[in-house]
């Protein structure tokens, strides 16, 4: 069983307008509650977070944020969340309870007020405007009932920090907006066979789409960071359904990215069961 010690959450905050502070007070407020021994950093781009434990990177970028934050951690565990996101009670036990042991990547289910990603449930409690039910959400999740472990990889994630250590954490190349970063890590898990959980009995609530990422006016950034996977890896980066569900991620006929710690993990598997 993972302790709440043993881990920290990493918030990557931009708040460059109110609905971002309003998801934002609401995520962290929600973590706080439900994960009170829990070390909760937040990455700042721009001004500090008053009365905030909170690492400040002043060049824009969702990556650089991360990464600047991980650097100056050290817990076993490290859970990466979006500032939008709510975290009912319990969710941390749900989340962690009766896993694997060659689990070292796993997701909770996310719960969006519209249609979104074929793995997510959309059910509609509100959103960053401020017309926020946290309590019809919370009722929600006591009313649900999951079907445990599937393949799947989302934000937020739980990642033992060995992984992060072997294979590098985000790739800075995709800030400032961070498009295609996600895949870009999920994919790198993947090559150094570490497969990617969801865990459908945990379920946290995401406003989305408030980050500013799907903005027109940021689409340039959006088509840059695609052509920028593509070339990296040689493939595509994958779409629905696969990506959601961790299939058919890497292709291998077409793969140009060969780190040295490709299959790493497959073979520390391998020789455990050996």
């Amino acid at each position: 069983m993972i302790k709440q010690s043993d881990v920290v959450v990493i918030v990557p905050h931009l708040g460059a307008d109110k609905q971002q502070e309003y998801a934002f007070d609401e995520c962290y407020a929600s973590l706080k509650e439900s994960v009170p021994d829990m070390r909760i950093l937040v990455a700042k781009n721009g001004p500090a977070c008053p009365h905030i434990r909170s690492v400040r990177v002043l060049i824009q970028g969702q990556c650089k944020a991360v990464n600047a934050a991980v650097a100056i951690t050290n817990e076993p565990w490290i859970m990466v969340t979006n500032d939008d996101m709510i975290y009912p009670p319990g969710w941390f036990e749900k989340l962690t309870s009766n896993l694997p042991k060659d689990v070292w990547c796993v997701s909770p289910q996310l719960v969006e007020p519209r249609p979104g990603a074929p793995s997510f449930i959309v059910y509609f409690c509100g959103g960053a405007g401020g017309d926020f039910d946290k309590q019809k959400f919370f009722d929600f999740v006591k009313n649900h009932q999951g079907e445990g472990l599937r393949t799947g990889f989302n934000l937020p994630f739980l990642v033992k920090r060995e992984v992060f250590d072997i294979v590098g954490i985000y790739d800075i190349r995709y800030d400032p907006w961070s498009s295609s970063s996600d895949t870009d890590i999920q994919c790198k898990f993947e090559l150094a066979g570490v497969k990617t959980y969801q865990n459908t009995n945990c379920l946290i609530y995401h406003f989305s789409q408030t980050s500013g990422t799907f903005h027109p006016d940021n689409h340039w950034n959006w088509s840059e960071n695609y052509e920028y996977f593509r070339q990296k890896w040689g493939f595509e980066r994958p779409g629905d359904p696969d990506v959601w569900f961790s299939k058919n991620l890497i292709k291998y006929d077409q793969l140009k990215y060969n780190p040295w710690w490709k299959d790493f993990y497959a073979k520390k598997i391998s020789e455990s069961t050996a």
